[in-house]
């Protein structure tokens, strides 16, 4: 947790500095205590004075009014409503010297004047309390007035425009058509439009100005319903359930192999293919929620369903030797409430896995309680260790395979066939043993195989028992010498042979049938426990299945299960899942959450930037049946969404990560986008949907250093089609997933992840430039400038941009290009090992002859506009 805090703490501190300068906080105006005050007593005093009983000093907390004003250790409150001189607090806070002030000078993190003098008007003004701003119930706002009602085409507009009203910004002009359409399609799909698809949407968004202008004065009904109709076509493209699925494997640590040291295979791309189809077919969030928890809990639950449940199996499974069961079955467990908490309710529980959280109310026994939830799995502590041997851990679910199960069919009706002559040829064999035993010790006596087979000298306790007496002999003397009649029968042995041969088959075909984890019940649960500081040697109290007891409680008509816990998080009384999610879905479209801190709603996180427009759309979202299409849509059809992303030179000084939406959104691709992007433009993309994952080409060497002793230690790239798959579908090893996604800030996928960092580093260029992907799709791409367009280099130039930028250079852009691609040829005509070198990288060939210096100067070209800033980014 140590990390994450370093990196929060100073963003908050941050926030609230920004918060309490912000030009709506006025001197006259009392504190708000949610906005002003919180932010200050989490960060300054929740430590020592805050949730976590355990480390509570002074014998007070000043979390909640009650407690803040009951005696502490000195006999007195340190709060006195009204009255800032006779409260403690505010001496405290005041002092100047070492020994008195607070927080202590070793803390590092003294209180501003200003901060300062909004708790003395807190207090003065009775020390009002509210309840966390997230853990309050949704409300539907009213929309609020604005003075520029044309622009607003949803709800969304007013909301925001009533913000920028207040502040004195205007909004940005509406972007470029060619902007719009390429922001539409990378929004909604991930892939850039084709020049068809521009040139369309340009074409009908024009044509329906015109007629907008000729109607009515300042009428847009034709142009919204063309908008309207591009926005519906990605949606409706199954490309669209890639997209969205991409952020949901972050937070659901999917991955291809299982982690640890070890880090051995697993089968888990069902999983991901059933996430695709559920956003393609719109499937609601609250049964997309219900069926990944508790799909395997619902009534006559269906395949589907179960495959669903492998979210909660996502999780890292250690497989290395020694490996204590007990603990690692802790680990899961916890690591599946950390992940529902971050994902549906937006809160920090690793933090109350140890003791109680210091800065938001959730205590150790919440954090357990949620734990016994997912307790009853019935999966061991460790993995499958070993070579022959399934890869997936139970409990798995078989997978449709038509053609193995036809060849199983087939091979146990041979088996059931051969193993009734085996106990025919058994029973005859028996009956036959008295007349055996005879001819075998005439054969002996005289010294000749006479009829026997021919076998290796009959064993010296087999002589012995031929010698005793049949009424002597006992059960296992009479066994043992009916085996070794079996043995040395041809016929038996062959028939022997042939059962053990099928039966190997039929291990080894089953084997192949692709299986995917699932969730699955035990018939008895497991009692749970406090672990004492996170321990699995320390247990304490017992605990029972149950909700944190600071949000609504669990409804007395649901199963205490992980099917109640499903229904929980979708209730609509719960008010952090659809606030959550939403800001989620903000996140994708417009970069940034309207809370910044997407994985922490509590106290340590950032408040919205526009908190009646999350609720407006946290309760839109529920009232429209938890429709994921329809938020998108009233994102990407709003105004706001809309804008120019230019950077105003005013919204640079006051607002320079557009927290106020004064400008449409501008951010880096994702690195799985940026890779779709190059391939997509060449031609080279393969788009089939769905399937197992496939190794594009990689750096050689990676995995020896990293992993040993394990199925995954070697990478061997595949070939054809795996080459140039989307991205989301590349192999993932969680110790070493594939460097041009870790480049560009991807998760490594061993703990949930609801937020990408964005760096901006030397080796991202580096890989833009080098990694045999980027350059096989500039050769590729180059190939079709070449030759999709004619023969003018203008007019060639030009078709690059448009396949990569969805519009027209402009004149100096084109002049840039002229003289790089002029001098890329001049060089490559003057060494043509050079071109042919730079023209060999990647497998694919083009099947078209083209002039080597032409086509690698050309592929300068090519190369240079997907490092565009313009390329890299969403506009």
């Amino acid at each position: 947790m140590a990390w994450w805090r370093a990196w929060c703490l100073p963003a908050v501190v941050c926030c609230s500095v920004w918060l309490c300068s912000s030009p709506s906080v006025q001197a006259a105006e009392p504190p708000q205590f949610n906005r002003d005050i919180r932010p200050i007593l989490s960060n300054h005093c929740f430590p020592c004075h805050g949730p976590d009983s355990a480390a509570r000093k002074g014998g007070f907390r000043l979390d909640r009014r009650d407690d803040a004003l009951a005696n502490a250790d000195s006999g007195q409150p340190v709060l006195v409503p009204g009255n800032p001189g006779a409260s403690p607090l505010l001496q405290r806070v005041r002092a100047t010297e070492a020994a008195e002030v607070m927080p202590p000078p070793e803390i590092k993190k003294p209180l501003s004047a200003k901060q300062i003098d909004l708790l003395e008007r807190w207090i003065a003004a009775g020390a009002p309390y509210e309840r966390h701003w997230s853990l309050i119930s949704v409300q539907r706002p009213a929309v609020p007035a604005v003075s520029q009602p044309a622009w607003v085409r949803n709800e969304i507009d007013a909301f925001v425009l009533a913000r920028l009203e207040r502040e004195g910004l205007p909004a940005s002009p509406e972007a470029g058509p060619e902007t719009l359409i390429r922001r539409l399609a990378l929004d909604l799909t991930g892939l850039p439009p084709t020049p068809a698809e521009v040139e369309a949407f340009v074409a009908e968004i024009l044509a329906a100005q015109q007629t907008d202008r000729a109607t009515t004065a300042n009428s847009r009904s034709q142009t919204e319903a063309v908008y309207r109709r591009w926005v519906d076509y990605f949606l409706d493209s199954p490309h669209y359930g890639e997209r969205m699925a991409v952020d949901w494997l972050d937070a659901a640590r999917f991955a291809d192999t299982n982690g640890y040291q070890v880090d051995r295979d697993r089968e888990m791309w069902a999983w991901r293919d059933w996430v695709i189809q559920a956003f393609n077919s719109n499937q609601s969030f609250a049964q997309f929620t219900i069926e990944q928890i508790a799909g395997d809990l619902l009534p006559n639950a269906t395949p589907s369903q179960k495959i669903a449940t492998g979210f909660h199996r996502n999780h890292m499974l250690n497989e290395e030797g020694g490996v204590i069961p007990d603990e690692f079955l802790a680990e899961y467990c916890a690591d599946r409430v950390e992940t529902t908490a971050a994902l549906w309710l937006g809160q920090t529980f690793n933090c109350a896995r140890c003791h109680d959280h210091k800065y938001d109310a959730f205590t150790q026994r919440d954090f357990y309680g949620m734990y016994a939830f997912y307790h009853n799995v019935a999966e061991g502590g460790i993995g499958n260790y070993g070579a022959s041997i399934r890869r997936n851990a139970p409990p798995f679910l078989k997978l449709p395979a038509p053609e193995l199960e036809a060849k199983l069919a087939k091979l146990r009706m041979d088996l059931a066939t051969a193993q009734p002559q085996l106990k025919d040829l058994d029973a005859k064999l028996q009956a036959e043993q008295p007349q055996w035993e005879e001819q075998l010790q005439k054969t002996l006596a005289a010294g000749a195989p006479a009829n026997t087979p021919p076998t290796a000298p009959v064993p010296e306790d087999i002589l012995a028992l031929l010698k005793k007496p049949a009424a002597e002999r006992n059960e296992a003397d009479r066994q043992k010498l009916s085996a070794y009649q079996q043995s040395t029968h041809p016929e038996r042995k062959a028939l022997a042979e042939r059962i053990a041969g099928l039966t190997k088959q039929i291990d080894e075909t089953d084997l192949q049938i692709p299986t995917t984890l699932v969730m699955e019940e035990l018939p008895q649960p497991r009692v749970t426990r406090v672990l004492m500081r996170g321990d699995y040697t320390r247990p304490g109290d017992e605990v029972t299945a149950n909700t944190p007891a600071s949000l609504p409680p669990l409804a007395a008509d649901l199963p205490r299960n992980r099917l109640g816990l499903a229904r929980w998080l979708v209730d609509p009384a719960n008010p952090l899942p659809a606030r959550v999610t939403v800001n989620r879905f903000w996140q994708s479209i417009f970069g940034t959450g309207l809370v910044r801190t997407s994985e922490d709603f509590g106290t340590q996180g950032e408040p919205p930037s526009h908190p009646e427009l999350l609720d407006w759309l946290a309760d839109e979202f529920v009232r429209s049946g938890w429709d994921v299409k329809h938020v998108l849509r009233l994102m990407v059809t709003s105004s706001t969404y809309r804008q120019s992303s230019r950077a105003r030179r005013d919204l640079l000084e006051r607002d320079p990560d557009n927290r106020l939406l004064a400008r449409g959104p501008r951010f880096r691709l994702q690195a799985e986008f940026l890779r779709d992007q190059a391939l997509a433009a060449s031609g080279l993309l393969v788009k089939t949907v769905g399937g197992p994952s496939v190794k594009p080409y990689h750096p050689p060497g990676l995995y020896e250093q990293v992993t040993a002793g394990s199925t995954t230690n070697t990478y061997v790239a595949g070939t054809g089609d795996e080459l140039h798959r989307r991205s989301m579908y590349t192999y993932w090893k969680r110790s070493v997933p594939h460097p041009a996604m870790l480049v560009f800030d991807a998760p490594f996928r061993e703990s949930c992840s609801v937020r990408r960092s964005r760096t901006n580093t030397p080796l991202q260029a580096l890989n833009l430039l080098n990694d045999p992907t980027y350059v096989e799709a500039a050769r590729f791409l180059a190939a079709r400038m070449l030759t999709e367009v004619g023969p003018t280099l203008d007019t060639q130039l030009t078709q690059g941009y448009r396949l990569v930028l969805a519009r027209a250079p402009q004149p100096r852009e084109l002049a840039v290009l002229r003289a790089a691609y002029q001098r890329a040829l001049t060089e490559f005509q003057a060494d043509a090992n050079a071109a042919t070198e730079l023209l060999q990288v990647g497998i694919r060939r083009t099947g078209t002859e083209l002039n080597p210096a032409r086509w690698g100067a050309m592929t300068v070209v090519a190369s240079t506009i997907l490092n565009l800033d313009e390329t890299v980014m969403k506009e």
